[in-house]
């Protein structure tokens, strides 16, 4: 394709240069033609009138022949002369009759003049009948002859400019029909590159087409993969975290009962048995406070058993126990039935809000509000923190860390979105949006199915 375009440019290029020279070309051509003619023109005019005039001369010497006529003649035809000499040099240099017609012509002028000079002098003093004898057997012939001769070196001009025109005609017909030629093969070549660019693009459209597509399945697979992988995430979650509360915080505080009954039993024994045995206890309390902690941050029961509203306010107030941060929870028609899937989706964008609020923002006070109509639920977490600057595409520049991501594919597998309003100095506000009427949850698939 860049050597087709190249070849079109280049032939467009060298049609434009070859028509800018055929233009200067023809137009040199036509104005040398004329330039000739009216130079022959003018030398053929200057000779005819000097012709004409000293024959005018010769006969006003005639008519009053004296002395002082003599030195007007005699001045008027060396004027003549030299004028016709310099005529006869112009044809010389561009007569379109040839160079003998030329000489031919400056033979007849030479005897006419030499005819014509010495009237001053040899007819001063001659009668009438004298002069008009030598004027028209001398003078007036010759200027006959010499005056049809002008004519027919006029007339030859014209024919020799009409055929110069004829010339000139099919020249420029000759150098147009090359332009056309050139501009035939511009155009094809430029139809060629045009249907190879067209073929070529349809191709690219249609293998860009392709590979869309298989992004695009291949964007639905991972969504798929990721939805069902925090599905046994939160499984997981649920399942380690009953079996903590259940299993081990049970045993562990039937071990805190037999460690009191061993401090009622050993009442009156020694001190150090006795603080031994109070140590351990308080130690099994800790041990128990600490499983209770990690079951709730896994996930915690009042998600499952009560609902998303109990919940949330539970992980408020824990919050503020752990950072003293002024907490705020506003909630507005929410319904206690919702889809576990909506309700795992609000709980976990909080959590992870509040976790970014903690880490970063340096906030004092956060807000969290929850607030369900009949086709929508909206959750927004806001805190007073220092914000963050955030690029076109809506990503944190706080670092590398996959909080914001993970919230938003938390929200588009629920058919949700996020939005994060940040800037530094004015705080950050999280957004969430989750179709309530018609949940749009992509359906589960297996582990075994997408990894196969």
């Amino acid at each position: 394709m860049r050597a087709g375009y190249a070849a079109m440019i280049g032939v467009l290029v060298v049609s434009a240069v070859e028509a800018y020279r055929i233009q200067v070309s023809v137009s040199e051509q036509h104005l040398e033609i004329y330039r000739h003619y009216v130079e022959q023109d003018v030398s053929l005019a200057t000779l005819r009138r000097n012709l004409w005039q000293a024959g005018s001369d010769i006969r006003d010497f005639f008519i009053k022949t004296t002395p002082m006529q003599a030195d007007v003649l005699r001045a008027e035809i060396k004027t003549m002369k030299a004028e016709d000499e310099a005529a006869l040099q112009r044809l010389a240099r561009s007569s379109i009759a040839g160079p003998a017609v030329a000489a031919g012509l400056r033979r007849s002028l030479n005897e006419f003049w030499a005819v014509a000079e010495p009237l001053p002098d040899t007819m001063l003093h001659e009668d009438h009948d004298t002069q008009f004898a030598f004027l028209q057997n001398e003078i007036v012939p010759r200027r006959g002859e010499l005056y049809s001769a002008l004519l027919q070196l006029g007339t030859a001009d014209q024919q020799r400019l009409q055929q110069g025109e004829w010339e000139f005609e099919d020249a420029r017909r000759r150098a147009a029909e090359h332009l056309v030629i050139m501009l035939t093969l511009s155009i094809l070549l430029s139809t060629a590159v045009a249907l190879l660019s067209l073929r070529h693009a349809e191709h690219l459209e249609q293998r860009a087409e392709r590979h869309y597509a298989e992004v695009e399945q291949t964007k639905h697979e991972l969504q798929d993969l990721s939805a069902r992988l925090l599905e046994v995430e939160e499984e997981d979650r649920r399942r380690l975290s009953r079996e903590l509360h259940d299993e081990i915080g049970q045993t562990l505080a039937l071990l805190q009962i037999e460690i009191s009954h061993a401090q009622a039993q050993l009442a009156g024994q020694p001190g150090p048995l006795r603080e031994r045995l109070q140590r351990a206890r308080e130690m099994a309390e800790k041990t128990v406070q600490t499983v209770r902690n990690i079951s709730v941050l896994l996930r915690p029961s009042l998600l499952d058993d009560l609902g998303l509203v109990p919940a949330l306010q539970f992980q408020l107030e824990d919050f503020l126990r752990r950072n003293g941060i002024t907490c705020e929870f506003v909630e507005e028609g929410v319904a206690d039935q919702l889809p576990d899937e909506i309700k795992t989706c609000v709980y976990r964008v909080v959590q992870e809000a509040l976790h970014n609020a903690e880490k970063h923002s340096c906030a004092t006070r956060v807000r969290v509000s929850v607030r369900q109509s009949a086709q929508i639920l909206v959750a927004e977490v806001e805190d007073n923190g220092r914000g963050f600057a955030a690029n076109q595409k809506r990503s944190s520049t706080r670092g590398s860390g996959l909080g914001l991501l993970g919230m938003r594919e938390r929200a588009a597998i629920v058919g949700g979105t996020l939005a994060v309003d940040a800037a530094p100095g004015r705080g950050t506000r999280i957004t969430l949006r989750i179709p309530v009427a018609a949940t749009a949850v992509p359906p589960s698939v297996s582990l075994k199915e997408v990894t196969a």
